[in-house]
This record gives C-alpha cells, structure tokens and sequence, in this order.
C-alpha cells in the first residue's frame, strides 16, 4: 500500500512558518525535511487531522504496546520522582497516559488527583475499568479552569504536527510555578548519528515531529511562560547495543530499515520480545546510565511555568 497518496504535504517549518528547507531523508516514500532557519526536523508527509485522530483513536491497543508502557512507566516515574521528589497532596496530568500504568504508580505516591488524557479507545477503557482512573479522550474534554501542580508527556510530542500548539494549550492547564515535563527522542544523539536512515526510532508515518535538545527546548522557552530548569537524558541499552553492532559490522548489522507494512505486521505478531528480561534490565540500565544532560537518546525537559 502507498500510504503517502492519503497523505497532505507541509511546506513550511511547524515552528518557525519558513518555508526555507532541506530534504533531510525519504523513508518508505515519506519525506523528512529539516528547516535551514531554526534547525527543526519534521515529515512533510502526514496524514490529515481527522485520520490522525482515527488512526489513533481506533490502534494502538496490542500486547506489544502495553507490554513497552509497562516498561516506560518504570523509567518515567524515576524521572518524574528526580524532577518533582515529593508527590504527596499533588495534582498531575498526563498527557498521552496510554493505559495509565505511569498514573497508577503516582498515584501510589501520594498524588490527591491524577488525571490522563488518551486518544486509543482500547488504552483509555483500560485505563477506566481496571485501574479505576480518571482518564479523558481529548484536552478539549478539561475546563480550563481546572489546572495541575505537574504535566507530563512522555514519548507524545513526537506524533504532534504542530507541537508549539501543544505547549500552548498544555500551558493552559498548568498552575503557576507548575512543572511541564517533556520526554522524547534525540535526533542529535550518537545512536541517530551512526545509525542515520538505519535508527529505528524513524517512523515517520507516527513520528513526525523530530527533535534535538536545542530545537526542543527553544520551543518551549518561545511560548513565554515557561522556563527552563533542568534535564535528564540516557540511551536505552538496546540502541546503545544497535549502535554497537553497526559499527562493529560497518553498517551491515544493527540498523533496522524502515518499512510501514512490515512494521505493522511485526507489532501485531511479535507484541514485546523479552518483555520480562527487559523489564528487568531497563530498571537498572537507566539507574546506571541516566545524566543530568541533553546528550543521550531519550531526553527528558523540567519547564516551570513562571
């Protein structure tokens, strides 16, 4: 199938509006471009607002999904917990919250309210019925009225076309002197650069606003209300053994190219290889390996909101 004939074409930088750019990379027929103005990297190629919305709404609901959040929620609340130590007699709203396993574990430390937004029909009925959660379908759905000590958007901003947006309409939600938290790929990173087209973090159909540390956080300080107070980042081991083998096979091995249908199939058939290994390792990998820098793949963004 030739996704890209369902798909609009987008001539100008979501960021900065200049039309000013370079053809960064062409995966399965989907062009990514990188903006000569402002640095940012993004898909050209994306589906329509109402498909989006579909697309998500209706996937996203397979044992290899839940199976990756049950390990995320792991890493996430350690950096949640390092950004905002006490949740006690807290509110938080999380952004993107699947089926609310990251929620259930702040709300196990103390947090009054903990509330999700989720697009997958699947993810959010999981999220009511058996973890007995707050979880709504849309930001729409929230009062603006109705504000949060901590939001949180783990791995989210990533399948937003226009995420300056996004922050603004997060940033309504967010009580003064509250925590934004933002987590999501590093397309600056080492792994991304030995990798390049090979990294398996490219998924432009899903994936369509790609970030480094420095077009991430200027971002967020653009929209005016937020500052910059710290962040985390490390590699994932599995990436950091991908990138390990491409070098040591000079690029025959490692890399996995990007291909739309065999990725769908895959996560349908294969769900999370190794799930209880890796839920294992993870845990201690990122206790080990985690910084208090922008450098590694996975970066993390404490903003307050002043």
């Amino acid at each position: 199938m030739n996704i890209t004939s369902h798909f609009l074409v987008r001539n100008k930088c979501p960021l900065c509006d200049s039309d000013n750019l370079d053809n960064h990379l062409v995966l399965d027929g989907i062009r990514v471009a990188t903006c000569r103005i402002c640095g940012f990297i993004f898909s050209r190629d994306i589906l329509r607002a109402s498909e989006i919305t579909q697309f998500y709404t209706d996937g996203y609901h397979d044992r290899h999904h839940m199976n990756g959040q049950r390990v995320n929620a792991i890493i996430n609340i350690g950096i949640l917990r390092s950004f905002c130590r006490n949740l006690v007699g807290s509110s938080l709203l999380d952004i993107g919250s699947g089926y609310g396993f990251l929620l259930d574990k702040v709300r196990d430390c103390g947090a009054v309210r903990t509330v999700g937004v989720e697009l997958s029909r699947a993810q959010r009925t999981y999220s009511i019925e058996k973890l007995r959660l707050e979880t709504f379908s849309q930001m729409d759905d929230l009062s603006t009225d109705d504000q949060f000590d901590i939001i949180t958007a783990f791995e989210l901003i990533e399948h937003i076309p226009e995420p300056g947006d996004f922050i603004q309409r997060a940033c309504a939600q967010l009580k003064p002197g509250g925590s934004l938290i933002i987590g999501t790929d590093n397309f600056a990173s080492s792994v991304v650069k030995v990798l390049g087209c090979q990294f398996p973090k490219w998924i432009p159909h899903e994936h369509v606003s790609h970030f480094t540390a420095k077009t991430l956080k200027r971002m967020l300080e653009s929209n005016g209300a937020l500052k910059f107070v710290n962040g985390k980042s490390f590699t994932p081991w599995e990436l950091r053994l991908r990138q390990l083998i491409f070098q040591a096979t000079s690029g025959r091995k490692g890399g996995k190219a990007y291909r739309y249908e065999a990725k769908r199939i895959a996560d349908n058939r294969q769900g999370y290889r190794l799930f209880p290994l890796r839920f294992v390792i993870n845990r201690i990998w990122f206790s080990l390996t985690n910084r208090a820098n922008l450098d590694g793949e996975m970066m993390f963004l404490h903003m307050i909101k002043v």
